[in-house]
């Protein structure tokens, strides 16, 4: 049963205010005077001094996302609802086994420097992201395009050689980190098609963005947009209740229900695809042990963690990535729960009852730290020793896929998520997991054009990763947005949010 919190009012939103350096104040928590204007936009997230203007070569920290899906289009992107539309492909065509697809774009789309959007900048785009010296998050996603095989058929079109069948071709491109650029991309300087259109950047403090008036869809209903780095949650909410900012993406889960009862804000519930899985190593010891990754699960309490680290606020999980496999349905597989003397005697078994571990985690997004923390304690009936690293994100990410055990978030459909988390060179995958017959089945899910075949395979592979996968997927967490009372345009989405989307935010 979906145990979802939908709070009194799902109203809509929308956003537009006014404009100023708002980074270090904001951050050092100073209260500043705004003169409000219609015009612009404030909006906080949560970053670091790594943050980027790249939408391929970066750690994935959301002032980055928020920055880049409004900067640049992708062939497609997710509806509020996680379906797939349109944006700068006009068409998609296979050829009879889905081993070559033409991709035709929108004609007339300009970028911000006023230069047509051709098929030579999606090639370009492409490589750019597979380029094998440059790592990127989007690279693992289109594995299987042969870069060298790409071809300009005119100025619109393009053949994509695959390297095996790929039957979703057209779903992949939603993912946010496929956004394309021009072929002589610079980021220090950087030009997109978006609706937004770069002033100034000072990365770990604040992005000014200007609305593009030449953009090929309907243009952005504010005139700029601000982005403030604020890395506390509760600064965050302060600065909304004071009207410094119009939107924050943080949102302390534990004042969820104090913003719902607030007229001055409005609480945005997305029942998201987020997972905040507890990851663990399976190529180095204790955890390449099976017996100890087995107990480690059976000791989490899901019930428990989903009411305290979200305040009930998501789903509880089963040890597989998915919240909402559509079409596919829920894998019959029993749902695991605490058991806490089999824990022990797997551990005896293994050699490890007086087990003494360190989990990493960060406040990356809401839970990440709480559920660490609640594991800790969990852990001490089964007479272990889990010991919570609470590190800043820019520490946390310096060492990122080299934690033996630790927390992550991950939110995509399954088999993005499969593609960056759960297979060899997947820039997510932090277990290290490598099950060949899983690998195996997730090539055949990716080259089946047969939507029933596809959901087949899809729920043997959740089977074996609900088996000996390298995760705790104890839940499903709703992602958390508030914004000001008079804001429009902000709906719940399924993937992504609304913050991807700041084009179509007013404010009245």
């Amino acid at each position: 049963m979906d145990s979802t919190k939908t709070g009194p009012n799902r109203r809509q939103i929308l956003a537009g205010i006014s404009a100023t350096a708002l980074g270090a104040a904001l951050m050092s928590g100073a209260t500043l005077a705004f003169a409000q204007s219609t015009g612009t936009l404030r909006v906080a997230c949560n970053g670091s001094a790594s943050d980027s203007l790249d939408p391929h070569r970066t750690q994935g920290q959301v002032t980055d996302i928020v920055r880049f899906s409004n900067l640049f289009d992708g062939l497609c992107e997710y509806a509020p609802d996680g379906t797939v539309q349109n944006v700068l492909a006009e068409s998609f065509t296979p050829n009879a086994d889905a081993t070559e697809w033409t991709v035709r774009l929108v004609p007339g789309v300009t970028t911000h420097a006023g230069r047509p959007y051709e098929a030579e900048d999606l090639i370009a785009s492409v490589r750019r992201i597979l380029d094998p010296e440059h790592p990127t998050r989007g690279a693992s996603l289109i594995a299987f395009v042969d870069a060298e095989g790409l071809e300009a058929v005119d100025a619109q079109t393009v053949l994509f050689r695959l390297k095996r069948a790929y039957g979703p071709f057209r779903d992949v491109w939603a993912n946010r980190y496929l956004r394309m650029v021009p072929r002589d991309f610079d980021p220090s300087a950087p030009d997109g098609t978006g609706p937004f259109k770069v002033v100034s950047f000072t990365p770990g403090r604040e992005s000014v963005f200007d609305r593009f008036d030449g953009y090929f869809r309907e243009p952005a209903l504010v005139e700029r947009v601000v982005i403030s780095n604020i890395a506390d949650a509760t600064a965050a909410i302060n600065a909304l209740r004071s009207g410094q900012i119009d939107m924050t993406y943080l949102v302390p889960i534990s004042e969820a229900a104090i913003i719902e009862a607030d007229p001055s804000m409005q609480l945005v519930n997305n029942p998201s695809m987020l997972s905040i899985p507890i990851y663990m190593r399976t190529d180095v010891a204790p955890f390449d042990d099976p017996r100890v990754r087995e107990a480690i699960r059976l000791i989490a309490n899901r019930e428990q963690m989903v009411e305290i680290a979200l305040s009930g606020y998501g789903v509880v999980g089963n040890d597989m990535q998915g919240r909402n496999v559509t079409p596919c349905g829920d894998t019959p597989v029993p749902q695991r729960t605490q058991d806490i003397e089999r824990a022990r005697a797997l551990l005896a078994e293994a050699g490890q009852s007086d087990l003494d571990v360190e989990i990493a985690t960060t406040a990356g997004t809401p839970g990440m730290v709480e559920c660490a923390q609640i594991l800790a304690e969990q852990a001490r009936a089964a007479g272990i020793s889990i010991r919570a690293n609470v590190m800043d994100e820019a520490t946390y990410l310096a060492n990122y896929g080299n934690w033996s055990f630790g927390v992550d978030f991950l939110s995509d459909t399954y088999l993005p998520v499969v593609a960056r988390s759960l297979v060899p060179g997947g820039t997510f995958n932090n277990t290290h997991w490598n099950d060949a017959e899983f690998n195996a089945l997730f090539e055949r899910a990716t080259a089946s054009s047969d939507e029933a075949e596809r959901c087949e395979i899809i729920h043997q592979m959740r089977t074996i990763e609900h088996e000996r996968g390298g995760n705790i997927v104890w839940g499903f967490a709703n992602t958390l947005h508030a914004v000001g009372a008079n804001v429009q345009g902000v709906v719940p989405y399924v993937v992504n949010s609304a913050f991807n989307n700041l084009r179509v935010v007013s404010k009245s």
